[in-house]
């Protein structure tokens, strides 16, 4: 795993959580790639989310997320084949890593306060990556 990786690995274990830019409830900010394809921004402190809150981003809020919420909205995002930007670069650079990856990584950590009605305990999270992307 990459330098970047692994801080934002640890530093969520250790706050159990993660920062998103909010525009509206339930509607985050997106990033699309090179090849088309969507990510969600994810930053593992709240100053970096609020550094991001520019240009497209200015007016977003800064919201967190804890780790059995995010576990729920990850089996969504892999479902619709969007995945994971860790702390995007003002540069545009990101490290991507798959919904369902992130998701296996979190998922010893679920602490289980978050409860959807239509949860499905048996969600085949598959075989993610991970690998810089810019």
């Amino acid at each position: 795993m990459e330098n970047k990786l692994e801080l934002f690995i640890s530093t969520i274990l250790e706050t159990r959580k993660v920062w998103l830019l909010e525009a509206k409830e339930g509607f985050f900010a997106m990033l699309e790639g090179a090849d088309g394809e969507p990510y969600i921004p994810l930053w593992e402190t709240e100053e970096q989310a609020a550094k991001a809150a520019q240009g497209d981003w200015e007016g977003y809020t800064v919201t967190d997320m804890g780790f059995s919420e995010l576990l729920h909205w990850l089996k969504e995002l892999a479902a619709d084949r969007i995945n994971i930007a860790v702390s995007p670069e003002a540069d545009g650079e990101i490290t991507a890593v798959a919904s369902r990856q992130f998701a296996e990584w979190l998922k010893p950590y679920d602490d289980h306060s978050f409860k959807d009605e239509d949860s499905d305990d048996d969600f085949d999270y598959g075989e993610g990556w991970a690998e810089p992307w810019s």
